[in-house]
């Protein structure tokens, strides 16, 4: 068996303990499971060391105590920027209107360079596949767990599709494609 990489063990380390106690929305799976899945996305479409360990990275600047300073100083300033690319908009985010936010990150990606989609789209990947499991579950009561109702999410997941097309031959981008249709 392969020896797992340096850069991307120190990951898993820094990602395990910035997100310790933290739980998925949906289901009290412990949190950390999210960016693990979108790493194993990015490694099954043969993504760089450096772009999995930006997955496995990129929730921590909006959902943690860490700050870019952190992940610039751990893990260098290629790094940090394709976390910050993968990131919403972090100034002012917590005071912004959803969809402000969403229609950031859609026009954000469109330009985005192809390891920050790749990136972004191993994270959507992964939180849809969570979403059709969550309806599978409770139906139509899966929407009242999130902050916009179904069709702002429908128009959401749409425009990511659109934003991240440049990634057709991708194996994610495939199925990413599929469960969007498949959900909405």
């Amino acid at each position: 068996m392969m020896e797992l990489n340096l850069l991307i063990s120190k990951a898993i380390e820094v990602a395990a303990k910035a997100h310790e106690g933290q739980y998925r929305k949906l289901n009290r799976i412990p949190y950390i499971v999210h960016p693990f899945e979108v790493a194993l996305i990015l490694q099954k479409n043969n993504a760089s060391e450096e772009v999995i360990a930006a997955g496995i990275l990129h929730d921590t600047l909006e959902d943690t105590k860490l700050k870019e300073k952190d992940i610039e100083k751990m893990f260098g300033h290629d790094i940090l920027k394709l976390v910050l690319g993968a990131s919403e908009e972090l100034e002012g985010r917590k005071n912004t209107p959803w969809y402000d936010r969403k229609l950031h990150t859609i026009e954000h990606l469109k330009n985005a360079i192809m390891e920050v989609k790749m990136v972004a789209c191993a994270d959507k990947l992964s939180n849809i596949r969570s979403m059709i499991k969550g309806y599978d579950d409770m139906g139509d009561k899966l929407w009242n767990k999130f902050n916009a109702p179904y069709e702002m999410q429908k128009w959401y997941y749409n425009g990511l599709t659109e934003s991240l097309k440049e990634l057709e031959k991708f194996e994610m981008y495939k199925q990413f494609r599929e469960a969007v249709k498949y959900l909405f």
